[in-house]
């Protein structure tokens, strides 16, 4: 209930009379109250674009080598084992063309880059963990089957000191072209013979 004294003040009082806004005046209104809304929904719209083209664009590699030393491949020696596998490779993945990706995991032995050659056994962690490359060209198999437990034993020397090798997998993830892989080996093997 109302007190007496708010009932004299505002006996006079006549609600607004609704104002009827021109088109212009309603964009406008709703340009102010609904402008974050759409500028975060147009950023959204063009971050999922990019993910989904990315995804859609993503080149799948068939072969991938785990490159594992003290001094880098140089360029044309990544070319040379890219050029190898291709001409012995097969299109594993069906997209119409061999793919070959050489991944360099370098262990520095200066001291100063021990956060360097951390970094670098994580990513190679991360590739053997989600069973990423079959082929590895190494300096010294001996000391990197010791240390990961990955090799099957039957690597040979190749150029430069290196030696190839191929991953063994003993749990139940294997890679989906393990067979093209061990038939690669083969026509490795034959060649390097």
């Amino acid at each position: 209930m109302a007190s007496e004294y708010l009932k004299w003040k505002y006996k006079d009082v006549q609600p607004d009379q609704p104002v009827e806004l021109t088109k212009k005046q309603r964009r406008r209104n709703w340009w102010h109250y609904h402008k974050w809304h759409v500028i975060l929904g147009a950023a959204a719209v063009c971050i999922l674009g990019s993910l989904v083209w990315q995804t859609v664009t993503q080149v799948r590699p068939d072969y991938q080598i785990a490159y594992a030393a003290s001094v880098p491949l140089s360029e044309e020696e990544a070319a040379a084992w890219e050029e190898r596998f291709l001409a012995l490779g097969v299109d594993c993945n069906g997209d119409g063309k061999i793919v070959v990706q050489i991944h360099q995991y370098l262990t520095l032995p200066d001291s100063e880059q021990a956060m360097y050659n951390y970094a670098s056994n994580v990513k190679l962690m991360a590739d053997l963990d989600a069973c990423e490359s079959c082929f590895f060209l190494l300096e010294d198999p001996e000391g990197f089957q010791e240390g990961y437990e990955v090799l099957r034993e039957d690597w040979f020397p190749v150029d430069n000191g290196l030696y190839l090798a191929r991953r063994t997998f003993w749990e139940e993830r294997l890679p989906k072209n393990l067979e093209d892989c061990d038939r690669l080996w083969g026509r490795l093997i034959k060649e390097m013979a």
